[in-house]
């Protein structure tokens, strides 16, 4: 067996960063291959430059409220999913998901894991979290 140096292993620590980043995917503490699951505020969500989309029902959107400038699409399928948001995110840019509370964003970042190359987050927390952190919804459009 032989040893590896420090600059093998390092170069393999990269390749796998490069991999990983060129598909679009990343690992957070205790997410899953294909997809985050971390807690983002509305301020940081914007920053990414990704499609913010809060996956809700309709009566949900209308009881607390909604992101400003968030796509508003429930998610049922994921077909019918990517065919309405996929010309969104073709640019490349990456795909956030919101919902009650985190538990409805990972189902579905899981089922769009590897069917897209953009990089997908599901808020963990969801609305719950984002305006206990401070942010004030607004009625959906």
């Amino acid at each position: 067996m032989s040893t590896m140096t420090k600059r093998q292993l390092l170069g393999l620590g990269l390749a796998g960063l490069v991999v990983a980043g060129g598909a679009g995917y990343a690992l957070t503490s205790g997410g899953q291959a294909g997809f985050e699951q971390t807690f983002l505020t509305v301020d940081e969500m914007k920053a990414t430059g990704g499609l913010i989309v809060d996956i809700r029902t309709p009566p949900e959107w209308v009881e607390t409220g909604v992101i400003e400038g968030a796509t508003l699409l429930t998610f049922d399928d994921p077909n019918r999913f990517l065919a309405e948001v996929g010309p969104k995110i073709a640019d490349g840019r990456g795909l956030i998901l919101v919902c009650r509370s985190g538990n409805r964003t990972a189902a579905a970042a899981k089922a769009l894991a590897g069917r897209i190359p953009n990089r997908i987050v599901s808020i963990d927390g969801g609305m719950k979290k984002v305006i206990a952190a401070g942010y004030s919804p607004v009625p959906p459009a």
